[in-house]
């Protein structure tokens, strides 16, 4: 993403004391704290402490709203995994900086692409003018709209009467359809057959006798039968069952962690609170040396909710793996009650075809997870 360029051209705007800006003039102090920083953001990035430059740009960003600073922390959003965070600081830059070079748009769009890489989004389909919300955010606008990128996983999409839930998947588009007429197509209905042409009709001493003078024993084609082989079917609900088990400790150790780090951060406010600086920024002022423990305390946690967050998603992915594959074999695996078709030769060549083997898609998402299944039973 080249931020190192993008992070030299954005100092340009916070150089007050070497250029006469004056809106930015060296004695306001707003303007100090941003700059401030600012640099401390272009140092934590530098050492790959990306949550660090995060926060930092962030602050820098709440002070003084540059656009350019709003690049550098779309940036280290996406690089510290915060990936929503990301997509709408890459939007709302490209929309407001009218100003940027081209560069700095190219990088900027590059950057969105790459962070719609590892998200979803949804297509909303709905008459014009109608207001859109989505899960419990509320309104999130008004059709026609721009696709929303979102968490992998289900989300409902709601208009003032209607809603309706999708499963967004990563790095795809899956349309939300709301107030559009339409027929859906019967799942399970017959195809129609053709009529024997002369070419293949029988001749008459080939013509097949009815069944109660030949019976033939039909092949099996129910799906809830037992396959011939449970062992997948056994190794993959114990993959599931070790990826839940995981997926609750891990959870609860980021609950924990979180927790930790909440405290941390109130006591850190308090503290600040009674020494009378402001809060939002105690972990980054020279004059208070005695917090550096705390803050250090509340990055640690705050690196442990990270951690524990992903771990705990990687194993709702093992959790979907092993219930994929143990539902697929059990479905579709060679039926142990199958027999061999006792049927003449003309028999076979009138057999119908079997139903279509049923889909099933895993998905997985933030604190979510789960699994699909379509087709024809």
């Amino acid at each position: 993403m080249k931020t190192r360029r993008i992070a030299a051209a954005v100092l340009f705007a916070f150089l007050p004391a070497t250029v006469s800006l004056p809106a930015w003039s060296q004695d306001d102090a707003v303007t100090v704290q941003a700059r401030a920083r600012f640099k401390e953001g272009v140092e934590a990035f530098d050492k790959g402490k990306f949550e660090e430059a995060r926060l930092s740009f962030l602050q820098a960003y709440t002070l003084k709203k540059h656009p350019s600073v709003l690049l550098n922390l779309a940036q280290s959003s996406a690089k510290s995994n915060h990936l929503l965070d990301a997509s709408k600081y890459f939007q709302q830059f490209l929309r407001e900086a009218t100003t940027a070079t081209p560069q700095q748009r190219k990088d900027a769009e590059s950057g969105l692409a790459e962070v719609r890489q590892k998200l979803g989004r949804i297509e909303v389909v709905a008459p014009a003018g109608t207001e859109i919300s989505l899960d419990d955010q509320g309104k999130v606008g008004t059709t026609p709209m721009e696709a929303l990128d979102v968490e992998p996983g289900s989300h409902t999409v709601k208009s003032p009467t209607q809603s309706v839930t999708v499963i967004a998947v990563i790095g795809q588009k899956v349309e939300a359809k709301l107030g559009v007429a339409g027929t859906a197509p019967v799942a399970g209905a017959p195809t129609s057959t053709p009529e024997p042409t002369a070419s293949t009709t029988p001749a008459p001493e080939q013509v097949m006798p009815p069944a109660s003078e030949s019976p033939t024993r039909a092949k099996h084609t129910n799906l809830l039968a037992p396959p011939e082989s449970m062992t997948p079917v056994y190794a993959g609900l114990a993959a599931a069952g070790i990826g839940l088990v995981s997926a609750i400790v891990f959870a609860a150790f980021k609950a924990d962690a979180k927790s930790k780090a909440d405290s941390v951060a109130n006591d850190i406010r308090t503290a600040a609170r009674a020494r009378g600086i402001p809060a939002q920024g105690a972990c980054n002022n020279p004059n208070a040396p005695e917090f550096a423990g705390a803050c250090q305390t509340l990055t640690d946690n705050n690196n442990k909710v990270d951690t524990n967050a992903t771990v705990a998603n990687v194993s709702l992915v093992v959790m979907g793996a092993g219930l994929v594959v143990a539902g697929v074999w059990y479905l579709a695996g060679p039926k142990r009650d199958d027999a061999k078709p006792e049927a003449s030769p003309q028999a076979n060549r009138t057999r119908p075809t079997p139903p279509a083997r049923p889909v099933v898609t895993p998905w997985a998402g933030w604190n979510t997870g789960g699994l699909s299944i379509a087709g024809q039973f």
